[in-house]
């Protein structure tokens, strides 16, 4: 299993506005192939936003983080800032 961990910058005010566009994307993002699961965290106050990706396999987390991410559409008011992909060695 790889997580892919996604960060970007949510300019202040547009929160509730990104948030509601991920919940209208989440329908899409479960038809990604080998995507196990999803955790996006609560934006900072400095407007930083994170989110783990739980993929089966090392080339679906590349995948994504190297085609997906950076081709697909910006929420309103955020900015992609990078994804990395990591082995997940432990997990309960």
């Amino acid at each position: 299993m790889h997580a892919l961990l996604v960060t970007a910058d949510v300019e202040p005010g547009h929160e509730e506005e990104g948030l509601r566009y991920l919940r209208a994307m989440l329908p899409q993002l479960q038809q990604i192939p080998g995507l196990l699961s999803g955790y996006w965290l609560a934006t900072t106050k400095d407007g930083e936003s994170l989110a783990i990706v739980l993929f089966e396999n090392e080339a679906s987390a590349q995948e994504m983080a190297q085609v997906g991410l950076p081709n697909a559409p910006q929420p309103p008011g955020a900015t992609f800032r990078g994804a990395e992909v990591r082995e997940v060695v432990a997990h309960i």
